[in-house]
């Protein structure tokens, strides 16, 4: 845009008329935005004024879009333009008659230079500042100002500490004196500066604010204010530094026990902050921790049950003994009425117990036999965790715990009493009882988290659910059955869970419980959100498989019923059009596997089904679900009549190995292997040609997995239609021989495989000769099979394949190579002394 254009702009941005000042501004954020934008120094200078007057115009809209500005505008002007915006700033932010949104804009301004600055600009912008934010923190009697300056300053030191290391002197000796103002907002933000420079303090800097946050802990006259704000800091710099803090663990960490065991009644926040700052220990320095680990093991434990305001466990005996009267009972509800914890603090302790659970558990995998023992019935116990927050960090640490069993468990003997995955086995009834409790509460959330972790339980340890699956029922009904807002990621969880389970476990363990779950779940099927119907059907075809695990055996008689239950609910799905791709695909696959598994008892329904996956199969959409299924009913076997409709879904499966779509190939020859090794026979001679035209032209180095599937096509297509076999010999085998020169390795062995099982197309009767056509691909084949037989240089997977191949092909067509044989015994007598190619040698010979 040319100056003449920018110029208008800037006329109209400083118009009265506050709809034209907007849409100035929007212009001239747009035309800074471009690639192209490029101003002499006087525009700049202009741009510049015209961005900080909008900074602090009285419509919210206008100063909103100036920021913006600003933070394109620093990056294209002039250093020194970008340091006098930096300047005018910082003056606002510092200067305490500045009305209030005046530095609140000019403070959102600064933030947005701190986040665009880059280069040389940095620096100077960084230095510029932060010295002028240490300026105004030093103007004690205005609070406003140091809050906002101690914020920024806390940005800036985050970004580019590194650049101010001039500075760094100054910088703690200014703030130190603020962690004992009797302002808890400005002891706050003076921390989160000490926290933000403690990463780029030298060692003896770093130590010298340590040694003072621990020296006024150890004084013990602190304040009880001053007191959190000071362990609160010891936390905060073990988190920023890392290990860097490690060497003051022995002063520090009986210190900070110290103040949470000595805390005074109700200062639960001083707990809260002691056990952070021992979760800070652990999780940034667990070798420097190791040696205190039991202590803070058991603090951690002691406080995951602290809660002095609720008699959890007197309520509890009342509960197993079959409750009060009703008198009683009103009258407790009664007292909970009266009751108000809003000032209740505790669960704040509990939380921050959890989560140092947690960090331990994750830093010393090593000592997850001796935690394990120690915390997980404590965790267990915990399930009934009155606030809700705190039991979802109760259910987190539970669940790392049975992650990090899992990976440590192989590290132990198998039945070893100190293995942790044993300690769980024997854990199992105990937790799956308090699951299901659990899977009673009234909020959504605590049964979402409670499925987690039985999902990572049985993802450690398989078969946990299987004597106590029962009690896990109800609630799983219940879940799937809620009515609530949040119920949509309540019944995923649930149906994910249930999955799971089904999976990791016999048939026989859910087949009892099989008919009362299938309630709950078609109900999901039938739900309007997607993914719930997704998940629900995906349910259900692992109930097939819990319905009937054995063809060979009949269905219960108590299940058939259930079986054509499963049938109208999936099919009121599969027959729908107007529904979410994921939906279409569950619905295509769960069909496909009820109808093989249970196509018996469904004999009327399968005509109509296999119309109904013909018509999908013809749909771009659904056309992959619906080849994968006719593979899955090919390979069911049960007879389920698919001769009728063999030849169009031969035709259509044909017609997909032209596609582009690679996935759609692969599944169509896998779905045509499984067909015609089931129904060759009722191939007509049409289909059959097509079949090898078209997988003939698959056969190629260039993709080495279809090319596989293709050839393994052939074979079975030989196997059940001898007839065809000289066509496939002639179109597939030449093209096989071509991979057998492939330099790649894998493309090679795969085709020595395939023209091993070829050689028995070629002569399939000893007794009868050779064919004319076919004598000259016999030697052919010889010659390719000989160049890699004798080469030296071979892969081991490579010349076993060549071994056996040739020696299969000398067998069959010896009479053929009768000049060959002497050289063959020679190269195999060769391998045969060879200690690599001895075990294939002898095979060959044998």
């Amino acid at each position: 845009m040319s100056v003449a254009a920018i110029n208008l702009i800037l006329d109209k941005v400083v118009s009265k008329d506050k709809d034209f000042r907007y849409m100035a501004t929007s212009d001239l954020l747009n035309e800074l935005s471009k690639d192209s934008f490029r101003v002499d120094q006087d525009l700049e200078r202009k741009l510049c004024n015209v961005v900080a007057v909008q900074l602090e115009d009285q419509s919210g809209d206008i100063s909103g879009l100036a920021v913006k500005c600003l933070g394109v505008l620093v990056r294209k002007v002039g250093e020194p333009q970008a340091l006098g915006l930096v300047q005018s700033l910082c003056d606002k932010v510092t200067q305490p008659s500045k009305k209030v949104p005046s530095r609140d804009i000019a403070s959102i301004g600064l933030k947005t230079v701190i986040e665009v600055a880059s280069g040389n600009l940095a620096h100077s912008a960084a230095a510029m500042i932060s010295s002028k934010m240490l300026q105004g923190v030093q103007q004690k009697e205005t609070f406003d100002v140091i809050n906002d300056s101690l914020d920024i300053l806390s940005e800036v030191l985050a970004k580019f500490g590194h650049l101010l290391l001039d500075q760094h002197a100054a910088i703690v000796q200014t703030l130190l004196p603020y962690l004992d103002d009797s302002r808890h907002g400005i002891r706050k933000r003076a921390l989160h500066c000490i926290g933000a420079l403690a990463p780029f303090l030298s060692d003896p800097q770093l130590d010298a604010v340590v040694q003072h946050n621990l020296s006024q802990l150890q004084g013990g006259k602190l304040k009880p204010d001053n007191a959190r704000s000071y362990v609160q800091g010891v936390g905060m710099l073990s988190r920023a530094v890392g290990y860097r803090f490690g060497r003051h663990f022995q002063a520090a960490v009986p210190l900070v026990i110290k103040y949470a065991q000595q805390a005074a009644e109700g200062d639960d926040e001083l707990r809260e902050f002691a056990l952070q700052a021992l979760e800070s220990f652990v999780a940034r320095s667990p070798g420097d921790a190791r040696p205190y680990l039991d202590q803070l093991l058991f603090e951690a434990l002691k406080y995951l049950k602290y809660d002095p305001n609720y008699a959890v466990d007197e309520m509890s005996d009342d509960a197993e003994n079959g409750g009060g009267s009703d008198d009683e009972a009103d009258a407790d509800a009664s007292d909970e009425e009266e009751y108000s914890d809003d000032d209740d603090l505790s669960w704040k302790v509990r939380r921050a117990a959890a989560k140092l659970v947690s960090a331990v558990v994750h830093a010393y995998p090593d000592q997850l036999g001796e935690v394990y023992s120690k915390a997980a019935g404590e965790l267990v116990s915990r399930f009934k965790e009155r606030e809700e927050s705190v039991k979802a960090d109760i259910f987190t640490a539970y669940s790392d715990m049975l992650r990090q069993v899992a990976i440590v468990s192989s590290h132990y003997a198998e039945n070893a009493p100190a293995n942790p995955l044993q300690l769980l086995r024997n854990d199992v009834g105990t937790v799956l009882r308090a699951a299901a409790k659990q899977l009673s509460d009234r909020s959504p959330k605590t049964r979402m988290g409670m499925f987690t972790v039985l999902r990572t339980l049985v993802g450690v340890l398989p078969a946990s659910v299987a004597e106590h699956v029962g009690m896990l029922v109800p609630g799983i009904l219940l879940a799937c059955k809620d009515k609530s807002a949040s119920s949509s990621s309540l019944k995923i969880e649930a149906l994910t869970f249930l999955r799971s389970a089904m999976e990791s476990n016999s048939p026989a363990v859910f087949q009892l419980h099989v008919q009362q779950l299938s309630t709950g779940v078609f109900a999901a099927v039938g739900e309007r959100y997607y993914k719930v119907a997704a998940e629900a059907l995906r349910v259900c075809e692992q109930m097939v498989s819990v319905v009937r695990s054995d063809l060979s055996a009949p269905v219960p008689d108590n299940l058939t019923q259930l079986v054509q239950d499963m049938f109208r609910c999936i099919n009121s799905r599969l027959a729908a059009q107007d529904q979410d791709q994921e939906v279409k695909e569950c619905a295509i696959l769960c069909m496909a596997h009820l109808v093989a598994t249970c196509g018996d008892l469904l004999s009327a329904e399968v005509p109509g089904v296999l119309k109904l996956l013909l018509d999908r199969l013809r749909n771009e959409i659904t056309r992959l679900p619906a080849v994968k299924a006719l593979a899955i009913l090919a390979h069911s076997q049960l007879q389920l009549g698919m001769e009728a409709a063999l030849e169009p879904i031969t035709g259509e499966l044909t017609s997909f190995l032209r596609k582009a779509n690679r996935l759609l190939r692969q599944a169509s020859l896998q779905a045509l292997d499984a067909l015609i090794a089931k129904h060759g026979a009722a191939l007509d001679a049409t289909s059959t040609s097509a079949v090898i035209t078209e997988a003939s032209a698959l056969i190629s180095d260039a993709d080495l997995s279809i090319a596989a599937l293709s050839l393994k096509v052939f074979v079975t297509l030989t196997s059940k239609q001898p007839q065809s076999a000289q066509e496939v010999v002639e179109k597939a085998l030449p093209a096989a021989l071509t991979l057998v020169k492939s330099p790649l390795l894998q493309v090679a062995a795969e085709a020595l495989r395939v023209c091993e099982q070829m050689v028995s197309v070629v002569r399939s009767d000893l007794s009868a000769p050779v064919p004319d056509n076919l004598t000259q691909l016999v030697q052919d084949m010889f010659r390719c099979i000989n160049s890699r037989l004798a080469a030296q240089d071979q892969d081991q997977e490579v010349k076993e394949c060549a071994i056996l191949c040739m020696a299969h092909l000398v067998a069959t067509c010896g009479d053929l190579l009768s000049a060959e044989v002497p050289g063959v015994l020679k190269l195999l007598l060769d391998r045969l002394r060879n200690e690599i190619t001895r075990l294939p040698a002898v095979k060959a010979l044998a």
